[in-house]
């Protein structure tokens, strides 16, 4: 047996209008959301030492954090530069880059890193053909 057809599209179309009039509530009224004031939290610097030992003495010296030439002039090992790092927790990457005269054997460079607060950090590189050019990276979890 089948149904009247009109009485079929009434019902579907009533059906439609009771769903449509909560829908148009929810979706009709449209309310400004309130932007949250976002906190800017200064970054605060931490002083800083750093040690360098060599071997060897080189040629040429360059040590950089966050694009700032620590070395002055290249003294006896052991050497101790004081800065200030921005953002200690996040990582610091330290340029190393250093060249010694014409026979000199492989060396190594040990650069330390000692933040105020946080515990010292040791790396040590190995130079290849008289140069060497690191990042090296020190990080404190």
């Amino acid at each position: 047996m089948r149904g009247f057809p009109p009485i079929q599209i009434f019902l579907l179309a009533l059906t439609f209008i009771v769903l449509a009039v909560p829908l148009s509530h929810l979706t009709g009224t449209v309310t400004q959301a309130k932007t949250a004031a976002v906190k800017v939290v200064e970054e605060k610097s931490v002083k800083a030492l750093v040690r360098l030992r060599y071997a060897h003495k080189p040629v040429t010296l360059s040590v950089k954090i966050a694009d700032k030439e620590l070395m002055a002039g290249i003294d006896a090992s052991p050497i101790e530069l004081s800065t200030a790092l921005a953002a200690v927790k996040d990582g610091v990457d330290v340029f190393l880059s250093a060249t010694w005269a014409d026979g000199t054997p492989d060396t190594s460079i040990t650069l330390e890193l000692e933040p105020d607060g946080f515990a010292s950090r040791s790396e040590t590189r190995w130079s290849s053909a008289g140069s060497l050019d690191e990042v090296i990276t020190f990080e404190w979890k």
